[in-house]
């Protein structure tokens, strides 16, 4: 539901900008928050790894999951991070793209 919500609001004030400005102006106007939204994409990965034992535990009492559940869940907290920090490096930063111009430069 919230990213059902975020994305609308998102939609609505970015179909709001380019009513008002044209889409060269609005593509650099998110380019400049790149930078920002990286370090927080980095950042939530951080907090999840940080705060899985925690979650877990809540979890575990509130009679979510059970105890050899957590366990497993416990057990896989930094693969899971891994793989977090693997689709940001792939989709986010566009390293396949990177990877790819990279080679057309060296004309491979």
């Amino acid at each position: 539901m919230l990213t059902f919500v975020l994305a609308l609001t998102i939609g609505t004030v970015l179909m709001y900008v380019l009513q008002i400005s044209s889409v060269v102006a609005v593509q650099s106007s998110i380019d400049s928050y790149q930078p920002f939204l990286t370090g927080l994409r980095l950042m939530v990965i951080g907090l999840i790894a940080l705060t899985w034992p925690k979650l877990i535990q809540y979890a575990q009492q509130s009679g979510r999951i059970s105890q050899e559940r957590g366990a497993q869940l416990l057990a896989q907290r930094w693969r899971i991070a891994g793989w977090l920090l693997i689709i940001e490096l792939v989709l986010g930063q566009n390293l396949v793209g990177r990877v790819l111009t990279a080679m057309d430069w060296a004309g491979v």
